[in-house]
């Protein structure tokens, strides 16, 4: 099977508590409601390209155990490619729990990962990501030895065959020395990162990021306020579309495989924004990690087809 993208990364089992008001350690809610769904940030922006029509792979690791096995068999469904995925004997999958505000469908997450940080990539993994044009990977997969180390040299035999390499950063991966090293090909980062690299989240942020850190691209997700970005020397700005966010969980995600979508089409940078922004702003209103369009949605929400 010929492949645009490959993602590398996690893919888990969300359960929401939805809450109104704030949560702290030491306070006590009850959940207005909860939903149990699918999730994982790779897993996400994989079945987002998979709707609209890109090949596309899912590249990581799960327990042999039910979840896991419901975890692909979803994966299978949405038309992703899971045959390079490990699944792994004695590991358990990936269970994420978010808590969101229902009054600004802001939300927080505690994560138990156990499977995916035995991913163990080897010379017959190097050829599944080769026959994609583009690597994706979330940052998650560089959280710490070894899981860190091998996803680099999965990456740096990727870019050594030709494939183009984008990262979605995390604010435990957000190290310049880190970043220098990758070759990357596009480094997607939301407003926190970027302020942990030491730069400001903003067209002329993204700039120095990717002058100084030598990316192609830098993309920075604003939420509310759009993206900046700073693609080849030009830097961009985009405002958000105008929705009713019910719930942000994988709005990045599916922001994400916009930018991804945008450059295997060839769209021009400002088109490919305003189609990343739309995938995040459709992402957020209805609750779950998964309400993702089709093109035929994406183009009544953008009035062009993509």
């Amino acid at each position: 099977m010929s492949l645009s993208v490959v993602s590398l990364g996690g893919v888990a089992e969300d359960v929401y508590l939805y809450i109104r008001g704030g949560f702290t350690l030491g306070s006590s809610r009850i959940a207005v409601r909860h939903l149990i769904g699918f999730g994982g940030s790779a897993a996400n922006t994989a079945v987002a390209l998979s709707r609209l029509g890109v090949p596309v792979g899912f590249l990581g690791a799960v327990g042999d155990d039910e979840l896991g096995h419901r975890l692909l068999n979803n994966l299978r469904e949405e038309g992703v490619d899971i045959s390079a995925v490990q699944v792994l004997r004695g590991r358990s999958s990936t269970r994420i729990y978010v808590i969101v505000d229902v009054e600004s469908g802001e939300r927080g997450m505690i994560g138990v990962r156990d499977a995916s940080l035995g991913f163990k990539p080897d010379e017959e993994t190097v050829e599944y990501v080769a026959g994609a044009e583009i690597l994706h990977v979330s940052g998650y997969m560089l959280h710490g030895e070894p899981l860190r180390g091998r996803t680099r040299w999965l990456m740096e035999e990727a870019s050594r065959r030709g494939v183009r390499l984008s990262l979605d950063l995390t604010p435990e991966s957000a190290e310049r020395n880190l970043l220098r090293g990758l070759g990357l090909d596009i480094l997607l980062c939301n407003e926190d990162e970027i302020r942990r690299l030491g730069y400001q989240p903003s067209p002329e942020g993204a700039s120095e990021a990717e002058r100084e850190l030598g990316c192609g691209g830098v993309i920075v997700k604003l939420g509310p306020r759009g993206c900046a970005a700073s693609l080849l020397g030009e830097t961009y700005h985009r405002p958000a579309f105008k929705v009713e966010a019910v719930d942000t969980t994988g709005a990045g995600d599916a922001f994400n495989a916009g930018i991804l979508y945008g450059i295997l089409k060839g769209l021009d940078v400002e088109r490919m924004l305003e189609m990343a922004n739309a995938l995040g702003a459709y992402a957020c209103m209805a609750p779950g990690a998964r309400h993702l369009p089709g093109l035929r949605e994406l183009e009544e929400m953008l009035g062009w087809r993509p």
